[in-house]
């Protein structure tokens, strides 16, 4: 059973290989095929990208000036602060989008760039490690790999902050949050996560894609927090 899913996902793996070898050997922008730095982004698509100018200082939402967004104030969320440099808008989304439903590898290395050169740049207190938002193991063998894993690589590697891929679990296989109304999405990521173990660090920084609603990477905080987390920071590539 296991070797039929591989010879499955060698299709996959072949294409995102060369893809990559592709771009490393002629390095082009992934967004109008001009020369490219080490971001795979060309400097005049890398300043027309959406970025996010005034951010709330708790969730990372934009706003029209500096301060902290009516939901924080009512509600705040479990961790302290969340970094989130571009709105969930074009060209980031298709980048997303072709990493999450195309297997589109190489968009998570460049994804990872973007996000950490914005991390280094407002980051405050440098986190013990790294944990990507996990995906069940269902949904993990369905999709072969997990996007925010894959984008936290490179930002491990420019900050130098280990990951811990398995600090934290996902216990229920609930239907992906952009399927959902925004009032359903607190109760279906409810008891999704759990801490194996002690956890055995301070300072932590959660790592994901996209943030709608905030809710997946506040049930994770929120599951850190119960384990022993004093300090943790969300880096997320987008907010929508």
């Amino acid at each position: 059973m296991d070797d039929d899913r591989q010879l499955k996902r060698m299709p996959r793996i072949d294409r995102c290989v060369k893809n990559k070898l592709a771009w490393w050997l002629s390095p082009t922008c992934l967004l109008c095929g001009g020369a490219a730095d080490s971001r795979g982004i060309c400097p005049a698509c890398l300043a027309d990208l959406p970025r996010i100018d005034n951010p709330c200082s708790c969730c990372g939402a934009e706003l029209g000036g500096p301060g902290c967004c009516g939901g924080c104030q009512r509600r705040p969320p479990a961790y302290d602060h969340a970094i989130a440099p571009y709105r969930y808008a074009w060209p980031v989304d298709q980048l997303i989008q072709g990493l999450k439903y195309h297997g589109n590898l190489i968009y998570a290395y460049q994804l990872g760039q973007l996000l950490a050169r914005a991390v280094a740049a407002s980051l405050a207190r440098q986190p013990d490690v790294i944990i990507p938002v996990p995906l069940h193991p269902g949904r993990l063998r369905q999709r072969g790999f997990n996007q925010a894993l894959e984008i936290a690589k490179p930002v491990a590697r420019v900050l130098g902050v280990p990951i811990a891929r398995d600090k934290v679990r996902r216990i229920r296989n609930t239907p992906p949050q952009a399927e959902l109304p925004g009032r359903r999405r607190r109760g279906n990521v409810r008891h999704a996560f759990a801490v194996p173990g002690d956890l055995c660090t301070d300072a932590v920084a959660v790592v994901d894609d996209v943030m709608t609603s905030g809710e997946t990477v506040h049930a994770v905080a929120r599951c850190l927090r119960a384990a022993g987390a004093r300090h943790v920071q969300v880096w997320v590539v987008t907010r929508a």
